[in-house]
């Protein structure tokens, strides 16, 4: 038997492992010889040169894109408390309820700066609508020039967070930034932004995409129809509105808010949700939103198990509105909508961007799931009504009945029984419930009176699935929860 080779060195004696050729998958599809042991691996030394990646320098880029990044700065009238204390603090959830002797609150004048990008020779430019909201004026550096130019809002979409301004000037030649393609931004893809953060005028960063399909995210507790991409570049205060570019140096989103609790998490529009709209904010100064016309949920893992889903996916219907497009087509509280226009809904963030984004007067095919069964559905949306509140229920109780475990009290109606109360953070509460509905179904059983209705929920067993259709004035909506 061989014996291993030994080396000895300053009295310590070190057996190397036996070394082989073995095979591994690198950059793709492409196999690459490694060297391998009983404990790692390592390239050969050529292999590891042909490999690596070249970063090149973002000189040349930041030249070309930088006279069109813009320095935005806003001023508006904002209500200040005499005492010096800035609404929105003080005692008794953060209201402060002082007022001036005439019995209004004193204003001042307070200043606000962020980023921008010019689009068009024309003096047309992109930032976000948080950037200008409320504004009563707003002024423009372009580029590293000092000159100041005055702009207005051309249009904006708070949903989206989007606004286009337009320069105050005769210029028509002004440098510009192309539009990219965000959708074939990668995870791991490097990136670029350019603004003004804390102040910090045309400051260039960089970093990666960290990954896409952020919607749960709500700057500023807003919510809008987000689809964020998540991104590693340093951004700050003052980025807001800047341009995200590509290594191409074309615009792939606009950076829009930062995580507070995190550090080197950020978050920008992608650019193509953006192209969308931006031919209505042209032509009309606001956005006409689409809508199905459905209340939705997350699908819960009890919910999925019920319905024979394999795991939690879709955006479950607990509600359809009368004469909404989705009651046109069929659409019934409790399907489960898995599919828009042959995209995967992954859940009801996803489907409510899908569905707001589509246009108006378009049709589209569904992919559902009623019963366990896969249904196909078409549906042609609409423009979404500024009023989209269903009408509360009138239901008239009779001896009330308290089910604690469920956090309600019940009393009978005509056709099921009716909620005369519901604690506060009560299961009940949490799952949709309240007071004035009027409980039909059970698991797919009519409910005729308090002390049946008593009866069928302890029949089910512990951590089983309820799931429950109410009427809510002319409504029916479907929640589903978990039995305590």
């Amino acid at each position: 038997m061989k014996r291993p080779l030994l080396a000895v060195a300053l009295g310590i004696v070190v057996a190397l492992p036996s070394v082989k050729i073995a095979h591994a998958f690198f950059g793709g599809n492409k196999p690459s010889k490694v060297l391998a042991n009983s404990l790692w691996t390592e390239l050969p030394p050529e292999d590891a040169t042909r490999m690596r990646i070249n970063i090149p320098s973002l000189a040349p880029l930041v030249k070309r894109s930088e006279p069109a990044v813009l320095v935005v700065t806003t001023e508006a009238v904002v209500k200040q408390d005499p005492r010096g204390i800035p609404p929105g603090f003080g005692p008794f959830g953060g209201f402060f309820p002082f007022f001036s002797p005439n019995g209004q609150m004193p204003e001042r004048h307070a200043k606000g700066q962020g980023s921008g990008f010019m689009i068009h020779p024309s003096g047309l430019a992109l930032t976000n609508y948080h950037v200008v909201e409320g504004a009563t004026s707003i002024s423009v550096k372009v580029g590293s020039s000092l000159k100041t130019y005055q702009a207005e809002v051309v249009g904006s979409d708070a949903d989206n967070d989007v606004a286009l301004i337009k320069l105050k000037s005769d210029k028509k030649d002004w440098p510009v930034i192309p539009l990219g393609n965000s959708a074939a931004a990668e995870i791991g893809d490097f990136a670029v932004a350019i603004g003004n953060p804390l102040g910090l005028e045309l400051s260039v960063s960089m970093g990666i995409i960290s990954q896409r399909g952020r919607r749960d995210v709500h700057p500023s507790g807003r919510s809008g129809l987000y689809d964020f991409m998540q991104i590693s570049v340093p951004i700050n205060p003052g980025n807001s509105g800047g341009p995200l570019l590509n290594l191409a140096g074309e615009v792939i989103g606009i950076n829009t808010a930062v995580s507070a609790g995190g550090q080197g998490i950020a978050f920008t529009i992608p650019i193509d949700q953006v192209k969308r709209i931006l031919p209505q904010l042209k032509e009309t100064g606001s956005v006409k939103r689409s809508y199905l016309g459905v209340r939705i949920q997350n699908v819960s893992p009890e919910v999925a198990k019920a319905m024979g889903l394999p795991y939690a996916q879709g955006a479950l219907v607990s509600e359809v509105v009368a004469g909404s497009p989705a009651h046109k087509a069929g659409i019934l509280a409790g399907d489960i909508i898995m599919e828009f226009d042959g995209k995967v809904v992954d859940d009801a963030s996803s489907l409510q961007v899908m569905a707001g984004l589509a246009g108006v007067g378009k049709s589209f095919p569904l992919s559902i799931v009623r019963t366990g069964k896969t249904k196909m559905v078409k549906i042609t949306l609409e423009a979404l009504p500024k009023n989209d509140k269903a009408p509360s229920a009138n239901a008239t109780p009779g001896q009330k009945t308290t089910l604690e475990d469920l956090g309600v009290a019940l009393g009978n109606a005509n056709n099921g029984v009716s909620v005369v109360e519901v604690a506060p953070q009560s299961i009940a509460a949490l799952a949709g419930i309240e007071a004035g509905d009027v409980i039909v179904q059970l698991n797919d059983k009519p409910v005729k009176s308090v002390a049946a209705f008593v009866d069928m929920v302890k029949a089910v067993p512990k951590d089983g699935v309820l799931q429950i259709y109410l009427k809510r004035g002319q409504a029916t909506i479907f929640v589903a929860f978990q039995k305590p």
